[in-house]
């Protein structure tokens, strides 16, 4: 079985000397709008928005905000254009049932965590006054 590596700093090399990506916003690694791509274009992909998503504890939580709504249509986008293809090949129905559709949880998860965090700021805030 193949193994997937996804790094996890988009700023620094990996200590393990694996390859890194240096990107300041992963939102710019996503593939154009209605694009499907090979397995592996897809499986890379999706390997962007988990290390992205793993980043978000160190961003201000607008900032994640705004990723998790890039991320999540782009997603959706995915699901959809992967549904159009099952039916020619099984791949996909797994491909869009155990990672796209685990993506989005997360991206719902995270952006109920991000809504708190806001939430805290502005009580924090109103404290202050």
């Amino acid at each position: 079985m193949p193994q997937t590596e996804m790094t996890e700093d988009f700023h620094a090399p990996a200590a393990t000397g694996h390859h890194t990506v240096f990107v300041m916003d992963p939102v710019s690694m996503l593939s154009k709008p209605n694009y499907l791509g090979t397995r592996a274009e897809i499986e890379a992909e999706l390997d962007v928005v988990a290390v992205a998503i793993r980043a978000f504890y160190g961003k201000q939580p607008d900032q994640a905000m705004r990723e998790i709504a890039a991320f999540s249509a782009r997603l959706t986008e995915l699901a959809v254009l992967l549904h159009r293809v099952e039916s020619q090949d099984r791949q996909y129905t797994r491909i869009r049932t155990q990672q796209v559709e685990r993506l989005l949880t997360e991206c719902d998860r995270q952006f109920r965590i991000a809504s708190r965090l806001v939430e805290v700021m502005r009580q924090d805030l109103e404290l202050l006054k």
